[in-house]
């Protein structure tokens, strides 16, 4: 009975319940779709307006979850209903301000009964399904003297088992683990840096493992490459288990890729490239650990999480450096073999911008960055070969539409959001 009911809790297949997706690896099952939608794209279920922001929907069963704001006064969350798009119901808080690049950035983590919430400026939320009030709130700031790592509280929370982990990033506190249910503190670790980049539980070195990309400065100038560190936390304490230093990024933003036990690729923006690690090395309690270099390579992810199929990586690698016309041939989608070379890679035609991808089954789904339009690409070491494209939001009139935010996928429904929409289509 025990099992029965914990499987109960779990997320069916096609939910799509917190960043990541299903497995936090930007993975789904295959949508069964042949993609011969035609000029005219795949069907528009709904549009609804938004606000601006940067944190995509999570979806479990047949309701979608955003995290909105009315830009310099409050944040809410909004639900709507994944088939039609009405508005079932929404609830906002305070949260008077303004962040560089306005708007919010989390996506929601969603369980049977509460959805849980990082805001732009530190509040965490506990939002309850069945009564739609909040059950309980917390603020990293007020409470853990959490720091803005520079462009807001942008790492999305992360509920495992009974707790729901934030990211203060204090200079005393790094990550905290709330009672799911009440609130309550159960474990803080110690200050860990500062980060944009989501903690993540993965299995590596045989054991599960909290894993965070963090940096000791904020953000300035074009040219970050700086010192990053990888930090491991034990899920059960909040103690940190070690953590590696090596030259990348000082603005991270996607987490840690698993190969295996023992490689882990990282990636990111502002010339930092990307590097494969793999573990040589560590003590009989595990505490200190040491990593073999496989390869570095110049390029790398500036916003969003590569994909893993088949001993390949599959990366969008543009970013401010290259991101202006005569610089685009650097960048474009990549095809990145575990041995450090590049099988393809897509330039300026077609670029991309700082869009995201999520990979189902054998194919990419990529939404453009700067004007939205998606793209169906059939995973193929050999070559770029991109099967359909549909051009789904209206022109901005702006050369960059900083469409960033992460879809969410559910069975063959689609949703994307814009700096001005949530859109659903059935692919």
């Amino acid at each position: 009975m025990l099992l029965l009911a914990a499987l109960a809790l779990l997320p069916l297949p096609q939910d799509w319940p917190h960043f990541g997706g299903p497995t936090r690896d930007n993975r789904a099952p295959a949508t069964g779709s042949s993609y011969q939608w035609g000029e005219e794209g795949p069907k528009v279920l709904w549009r609804a307006d938004t606000g601006p922001g940067f944190g995509g929907a999570a979806i479990v069963g047949d309701e979608v979850f955003l995290l909105d704001c009315e830009l310099g006064e409050s944040e809410l969350l909004r639900v709507f209903d994944l088939a039609g798009g009405a508005e079932k119901w929404s609830l906002a808080y305070e949260a008077k301000g303004r962040v560089g690049f306005p708007g919010t950035r989390c996506v929601p983590s969603v369980t049977a009964d509460a959805v849980y919430t990082s805001g732009a400026f530190g509040a965490a939320t506990c939002f309850d399904r069945a009564t739609q009030a909040i059950r309980w709130e917390s603020h990293l700031v007020e409470v853990y003297a959490g720091e803005d790592p520079g462009f807001g509280f942008s790492c999305s929370p992360l509920v495992l088992g009974d707790v729901v982990v934030y990211a203060p990033l204090g200079s005393d506190v790094g990550l905290v683990a709330l009672d799911k249910k009440t609130g309550e503190e159960v474990w803080v670790t110690e200050g860990i840096g500062l980060s944009h980049s989501s903690p993540t539980l993965l299995t590596f070195d045989g054991r599960e493992q909290l894993l965070v990309l963090t940096t000791e400065v904020q953000p300035t100038g074009q040219d970050l490459a700086a010192p990053m560190s990888i930090v491991s936390v034990d899920p059960k304490d909040g103690t940190v288990a070690w953590k590696h230093t090596l030259t990348l990024t000082r603005l991270p933003v996607p987490w840690p890729v698993v190969v295996d036990a023992e490689r882990l690729f990282v990636t990111g923006g502002y010339r930092g490239g990307s590097t494969l690690l793999r573990l040589n090395k560590k003590d009989k309690k595990g505490a200190e650990v040491a990593f073999e270099e496989l390869f570095h390579i110049e390029r790398g992810a500036q916003i969003h999480l590569p994909v893993l199929h088949q001993e390949h990586l599959y990366l969008i690698v543009n970013e401010n450096a290259n991101d202006p016309r005569p610089r685009r041939a650097e960048g474009g989608l990549l095809c990145l073999g575990l041995d450090g070379k590049e099988r393809w890679r897509t330039g300026a035609e077609p670029y991309f911008g700082r869009g995201n991808l999520l990979l189902a089954g054998e194919h990419l789904l990529i939404q453009d960055g700067h004007d939205g339009t998606l793209s169906v690409v059939k995973t193929n070491p050999k070559a770029f070969e991109r099967i359909a494209t549909a051009k789904l939001f209206p022109a901005s009139g702006e050369r960059d539409g900083q469409m960033w935010a992460p879809m969410a996928l559910s069975g063959k429904r689609l949703v994307l959001r814009s700096q001005e929409e949530l859109l659903c289509v059935e692919l």
